[in-house]
């Protein structure tokens, strides 16, 4: 069994299994091309997460996934797996799961392998760090243009 299937979290292990293409499958397909990357993620979302993408009009969901992908690359992530994992959290958890204290701290880990702190993260967060990190959603997090712009006045 790979680290990545050891989540704690239930959601969590539903967002793996969703993950049926080999890992190095899907990184050949995807890597250095992010049109194919993004296709890939807006097609496994409206097929997997239908319920969670159904009222979200097109163009919005891509700015999401975009914005996603720029939020799991933040954390050093690279590997399609691992990125596709991280946005399909995103939708399914919280925009804003890797701000719980928990889950931050595995991800920045120094003492892990940047390659491997997103299966490490998913292997060691308890179940109660996914359960606050998704009491604590916030929608907004979706759109970090518009939280800048709160700061600023018109």
């Amino acid at each position: 069994m790979e680290p990545q299937e050891k989540f704690a979290s239930k959601k969590s292990k539903q967002v793996l299994t969703m993950l049926k293409m080999g890992k190095k499958q899907m990184h050949a397909f995807l890597t250095g091309d992010e049109s194919r990357l993004i296709a890939f993620l807006l097609t496994h979302l409206r097929r997997e997460c239908r319920d969670l993408v159904r009222d979200i009009d097109p163009e919005s969901l891509r700015e999401m996934v975009v914005n996603g992908l720029v939020r799991a690359r933040s954390h050093g992530l690279s590997s399609a797996t691992d990125l596709t994992a991280f946005v399909s959290i995103m939708f399914e958890i919280a925009p804003n799961f890797d701000e719980q204290p928990d889950i931050r701290r595995a991800l920045q880990n120094e003492s892990v392998p940047r390659e491997s702190r997103f299966s490490v993260m998913l292997e060691r967060v308890s179940e109660e760090a996914w359960e606050e990190a998704e009491r604590n959603r916030r929608m907004e997090a979706w759109f970090p243009e518009l939280l800048a712009g709160e700061g600023q006045s018109s």
